[in-house]
Formats: structure tokens, C-alpha cells, sequence
């Protein structure tokens, strides 16, 4: 089965009809999607083009052995991406998502007849064994679902949990499925207890800000991920209902599987390839049993590269946002905040703060390292230093640093339970000051040119850059 063909000639920011078609489309016209026509194997094959792209291409797959449908991959390969796809400049990514948290935006109702995603059934006796399941690593368990946003309703308020769970695929209808503490736990374990099993709606093939609506840290119960997802967008997100449970689902996703989680069934799940780049445990896991399924006329199949930039990025970026909205509460000098690739956009945070006493520095610090979140390191810098560029960063930690004043260690602290380094989830965390103490600012005046005719510097760059 053929991918939809991409637009000639796209407009020239992502269209209205936002959706993972348009996103192929935009990021084909920008010479960023390569295809590989060849036919490759699931098990590691697809993820070793993915990790040799990561940061640099997305990936069209348009033969997978076994599989009945083409495959998406790294189809976030930047900050720069997520801001195309939020209509923002890529410092503002953290900010604008803060925004759409504070103010969710209705979505639209499409009636089953009319929504895409629900033009052809899965029907027959297999169903898993039809799709591009991947074996990402050489020591995971098995195929894995990794793209899959996992949509159920929170019974107390009606509201819809969206969430991106790692699931080993096991036969052709059972998904073993990590559920890490949040909402998704407390949902199903309220669901549990009255000895009920819980209706899931499991979406793949949507655009990036559906995956990032499905991140939201901490959510309260009357957060609806679907609205955060339609106020992330430039127009209100069309949203249908499962036809076998009645759960909203985006109406222009390319699949939907649904089913439900069996109470109180656990079976094995893991090991499997985490955001550390280091594999997460075996465990009993939650069930998921598939009843059935639909898929859009030529469905794209969708993965997401555990470890890769787009799974740092997309859990990444709300977390920002989580601690951003903490931070600024208790200190309003608090310019900007950013997760860095290097601790997987979870372990490590840089701080930038408006000029401010001594000592304020360190209670951003431990504001930081106590905030939402895994963070075990983080920097607090002045906002003359661009957080978003690691040489700057660099250059305040070798200039404004002494570490026998500005390195604070927090020893025995809640941290993840993923970090290989700690025990059992609890860790030492390090906070630095890079900030130019109060009395200090002559000696730190950063150096800088002032041209005479600064208007011709422009015709001067110009100039050299086509000789």
C-alpha cells in the first residue's frame, strides 16, 4: 500500500489542516524526509536507520517485512521542528506550550461518517502482525508499540488522558504496557478497585503537537489533553468518537485500536531501551486486550525512536513548561528554562534569571532540583547567556564559576527510577551558580564590537558570503 503522496509545492508555514499528512508534506518541501524504498527488516534495521538519522532526517519506510503499511520515523529532529509546528520562534516553544496549558481550546466534533481515521476497519483474525512493529535493541523484549497515544477518560470528570506508554506487542491483540506513575496509574487504578476493566482508544499517526499535549506533567483531573492538543494548533482539533467505546480520538489520525485494560492482569513487559540510553527492567505490566481497529485510506504507520531526539523532545518540552510555571511562582526573575539533549531533555536543566541579590541564584537552584521532574543537575546563568547555545552555557560555568562557592549537592533525593546511577530511584543531585555575584558585574562586563557604521555590516556579511 502506497504513502499519500506529498504536496508539490506546499504553502509556505504548515497549513491549517494540520495532521501527520501535512506534516510529511512540510517537511518533504523542506528537504528534510528521505524514503527508503528498499525493503527493510523490523527487528533493528529500522531503528539502526533511525539512530544513524537522528537529529538530521526523518525517514519514510515504504516497505516493512511482515507489514501491511508504510512507516514514519524521526519525524522531530529539532527544537526548530516543534516550533514550526506550534507557529513559533524555537525559544519560545517552552512558553507557547505554558500558554496553551493555561488556556486549553475546544475541539471540534466530526461525526464517525466523516472522520478519516475511521474509513476502513482492521478486521479478521490478525491485527498486530499487520502493522511495522518494531524490535528497537538488541535486548528488548520484543516488537514494540512506541508511538501509540493511549487515550482513556478520567471517571471523575470526564476529561481525556492522553499519554505515549512503551507496549510489547504479544499475539496478535495483547499489549503489555508500561504505566509509570501519573495520571494514567491513578485513572487506572481507581478503575481497579471497582473491579472493572478500563476502555483505552490507542491513536497512531498524528502531528507533533498531539504528541506533546500528550505529556503533560502532573496533569490535574480536569485537564483535557485534547484540549491542550486543539490550542497548540492553528485551528481546533477535529476529534471523532471510537466507535467501540465512545472515547474521543483525533478524527484525522491515520489508525485507532481499541480495547481495554483488564483489571488486575499483569504479564511480563520489558527490558527495553529507555530515555538514559540504557534499558529499563522487566516488570509485570498492565494488559491491554484489543478489540478492534480502524485506519485511514493509504495509512502511515508511525514509530519514535527510544532515546532519539524526538523522544527527548517530546517529553522533554512540557516538562519545561512544568517547571517553568513552578519556578516563576515562587521567583518572577526566572527568564527561561531548558532540559537538555545531553540529559535526554529530563536530567539536566539551565536556569537563565534576570540580574538579581546574591543568594537568589541558589533558591532557583533548589527550586529547580526539588521542581517536577527527574532534573539531578542544573545551572542557573544571567540572562545575557542564551541557554539554548551549549558553548555559551559553557563559557559562564569556565567564567562566573568557583566551586568552592557556587556547586551546591543535595545528597539522598527522589530522582528517576530509570537513572542507572541511582539506587532504587533516589539520587545526589548538583546544582551550579554561574551568575555574576552583585558586586562582581565590572570584572564579568562581557566584551563586545561596536562598528562606526553599523548599517553597512549587513552589505559587508553579504558580500563575503558570495565571494
Amino acid at each position: 500500500m502506497n504513502p499519500p503522496a506529498v504536496s508539490p509545492d506546499p504553502p509556505s508555514r504548515w497549513p491549517a489542516e494540520q495532521n501527520l499528512r501535512s506534516w510529511l508534506s512540510h517537511l518533504d518541501a523542506r528537504g528534510r524526509l528521505g524514503r527508503v524504498r528498499s525493503r527493510v527488516d523490523p527487528d533493528q534495521e529500522v531503528s539502526a536507520v533511525l539512530e544513524r538519522l537522528d537529529g538530521r532526517r526523518s525517514v519514510l519506510f515504504r516497505d516493512v517485512a511482515g507489514a501491511e503499511f508504510p512507516l514514519a520515523g524521526n519525524l522531530v529532529l529539532s527544537r526548530a521542528d516543534l516550533a514550526e509546528a506550534m507557529d513559533c520562534p524555537a525559544p519560545e516553544t517552552t512558553t507557547r506550550y505554558l500558554a496553551a496549558l493555561t488556556r486549553p481550546r475546544p475541539w471540534a466534533p466530526v461525526p464517525d461518517t466523516e472522520a478519516p481515521v475511521l474509513t476502513h476497519r482492521l478486521d479478521g483474525d490478525t491485527l498486530l502482525s499487520r502493522l511495522p512493529l518494531t524490535v528497537q535493541h538488541e535486548h528488548d523484549a520484543g516488537r514494540y508499540l512506541t508511538s501509540g497515544l493511549l487515550v482513556v477518560r478520567d471517571p471523575a470528570t470526564s476529561a481525556t488522558s492522553l499519554s505515549i506508554n512503551r507496549m510489547l506487542a504479544v499475539g496478535e491483540r495483547n499489549l503489555r504496557t508500561l504505566v509509570l506513575p501519573g495520571r494514567l496509574r491513578r485513572i487506572l487504578a481507581a478503575t481497579e478497585r471497582r473491579g472493572l476493566d478500563l476502555d483505552v482508544a490507542i491513536v497512531v499517526g498524528v502531528d507533533p503537537p498531539l504528541g506533546l499535549a500528550s505529556q503533560v506533567p502532573g496533569a490535574g483531573r480536569t485537564v483535557d489533553d485534547l484540549e491542550v492538543a486543539s490550542a497548540l494548533r492553528g485551528t481546533p482539533l477535529p476529534v471523532t468518537r471510537c466507535p467501540a467505546n465512545g472515547l474521543p480520538v483525533p478524527a484525522d489520525a491515520e489508525f485507532v485500536l481499541a480495547g481495554r485494560f483488564r483489571a488486575a492482569v499483569r504479564e511480563p513487559e520489558g527490558p527495553f531501551g529507555e530515555f538514559p540510553r540504557t534499558y529499563g527492567p522487566s516488570a509485570p505490566a498492565p494488559v491491554i486486550e484489543l478489540t478492534e481497529g480502524w485506519h485511514r485510506g493509504a495509512a502511515v504507520f508511525q514509530t519514535i525512536l527510544s532515546g532519539g531526539r524526538e523522544h527527548f523532545l517530546l517529553g522533554g518540552i512540557p516538562r519545561e513548561a512544568a517547571l517553568l510555571r513552578t519556578l516563576r511562582q515562587a521567583h518572577p526573575d526566572v527568564v527561561a528554562v531548558r532540559l537538555t539533549e545531553a540529559g535526554s531533555c529530563r536530567l539536566h536543566a539551565v536556569v537563565s534569571v534576570r540580574e538579581g541579590a546574591d543568594g537568589s541564584a541558589t533558591n532557583v537552584l533548589l527550586a529547580t532540583l526539588g521542581g517536577p521532574g527527574a532534573v539531578k543537575y542544573a545551572v542557573v546563568v544571567d540572562d545575557d547567556v542564551d541557554i539554548h547555545d551549549d558553548e555559551q552555557v559553557g563559557w559562564a560555568l569556565a567564567t562566573r564559576v568557583q566551586a568552592d562557592r557556587d556547586v551546591l549537592v543535595v545528597p539522598r533525593a527522589a530522582g528517576s527510577g530509570l537513572d542507572p546511577s541511582a539506587s532504587a530511584g533516589v539520587t545526589a543531585k548538583l546544582g551550579i551558580d554561574a551568575t555574576v555575584p552583585a558586586d562582581g558585574r565590572h570584572r564579568h562586563a562581557r566584551m563586545r564590537v561596536h562598528p562606526t557604521r553599523p548599517e553597512w555590516i549587513e552589505r559587508f556579511l553579504a558580500e563575503a558570503a558570495t565571494s
